[in-house]
């Protein structure tokens, strides 16, 4: 098989273009990923801190809540059998 010169350009043309397009494919990509994705992983991450604290602040009463319920059952299953400190 034989290929001209002519052929060989006519395939980097094509090349070319479709290095371009992947280009601005990337591009467009990338300007996601600035924009809207960071944007909405920096919200979940706040939501993530505020539930974590949330959490910090009540399992200790909730724990109590649950050793008493516990204490008072014959039935262990009703809350938490384990009291965290």
């Amino acid at each position: 098989m034989t290929t001209t010169l002519e052929e060989i350009k006519e395939l980097l043309i094509i090349l070319q273009k479709n290095v371009e397009k992947n280009n601005e494919k990337l591009d467009m990509i990338s300007k996601k990923m600035d924009g809207e994705i960071m944007e909405e992983c920096k919200k979940m991450s706040s939501h993530i801190d505020f539930v974590e604290a949330v959490y910090e602040n009540m399992k200790n009463p909730i724990n109590y809540i649950c050793g008493v319920i516990n204490s008072d059952s014959n039935v262990k299953t009703i809350c938490n059998d384990k009291m965290e400190t």
